[in-house]
């Protein structure tokens, strides 16, 4: 059970379970559209339920497929999605996650993976990586409402149910639903239309993970024993793809040399954090396939073929996702 699985994260990883062999369910709302998933819509393991995760029905109708696992994706993501209307942010981050992880334990789904974020760090030490037992100083309500759900979960967690929190890396990577607010996306986009990049908060640090390697996460925590996993908040992605922004930028230029590179002062973003991962190589075995540089080569080449398209990203800011 896979819910937004109709989203960026959402779409590659249903491929990846499905390839996999696992029967897929997934419930979205669509609010941004179900074209993701038209490749995966007619095979005969894969279900797709529309539904809302604030409404107990449609919770509940999802339960019916008797799933194992469930894989909560769903979410207002980001910081400025989450600012334009905080209610909704709220209901859907929060309210969403608690009606789902009640019913997944009512109906004794032992396994319920959370998506979470290494935005909940929100302003570290650059000297120091966070680790999992790190103070969390989230600077956004997205953030916030992530925590709340990390709360609830672990202190939901016993020996038949076992939420497992994964705090995610920034994503970047050419899905069925590429999104343009995820800096190294933006950045490349930015570099081969307009030949010319501007990097703001350039010696801000974050952490990048590939989208198929995050969906990789989920398939290497699924066959990990409940026993070893279950209720512990995991960071997921790799120590040596923790980077500054300007960074990123020499990346870009490398790959492109005869782009402009831009750098101007800013606070409008104050978070900046460096994140330990050496917890989920222990406890799953992960390491990572793809690198930002993979990840650039791979998006300029979406870019030059059409795969990925101007329109593409002015749809994405029409349904408000921001640039």
């Amino acid at each position: 059970m896979v819910t937004g699985g109709a989203g960026y994260v959402g779409s590659t990883l249903c491929r990846e379970l499905l390839s996999a062999g696992c029967r897929v369910t997934v419930m979205d709302d669509l609010r941004y559209g179900g074209s993701a998933l038209k490749g995966v819509f007619n095979h005969p393991n894969f279900t797709l339920r529309v539904g809302d995760i604030r409404k107990s029905a449609d919770v509940e109708a999802f339960m019916g497929d008797d799933p194992s696992v469930v894989i909560h994706l769903a979410a207002i993501v980001g910081d400025r999605p989450c600012q334009l209307d905080p209610k909704e942010a709220v209901e859907v981050n929060y309210e969403g996650t608690a009606l789902l992880a009640e019913h997944a334990k009512r109906h004794g789904i032992g396994l319920f993976l959370f998506a979470s974020t290494c935005s909940n760090y929100g302003i570290t030490d650059p000297s120091c990586a966070a680790d999992e037992k790190a103070p969390l100083n989230p600077v956004s309500l997205y953030a916030e409402t992530k925590i709340d759900c990390e709360k609830l979960l672990i202190e939901m967690h016993d020996e038949r149910f076992r939420p497992v929190v994964l705090r995610f890396g920034t994503a970047y990577g050419v899905s069925g639903r590429t999104r343009f607010d995820l800096l190294v996306n933006s950045m490349t986009f930015e570099a081969v239309e307009k030949q010319g990049i501007t990097v703001y908060a350039a010696d801000t640090w974050r952490p990048y993970i590939h989208v198929l390697d995050m969906a990789r996460v989920y398939l290497m925590a699924m066959r990990t024993p409940m026993e070893r996993i279950g209720g512990e908040i995991i960071n997921a992605g790799s120590n040596d793809q923790n980077f500054v922004k300007r960074d990123i930028a020499s990346f870009v230029e490398r790959a492109l040399p005869n782009i402009t590179v831009t750098v101007l002062d800013s606070v409008d973003d104050r978070r900046s954090y460096r994140v330990d991962f050496t917890k989920l190589e222990k406890l799953v075995g992960f390491k990572r396939r793809y690198s930002v540089k993979d990840g650039i080569a791979e998006l300029i080449a979406a870019f030059r073929s059409g795969i990925i398209t101007p329109e593409d990203y002015e749809g994405s800011r029409l349904r408000g996702l921001p640039w």
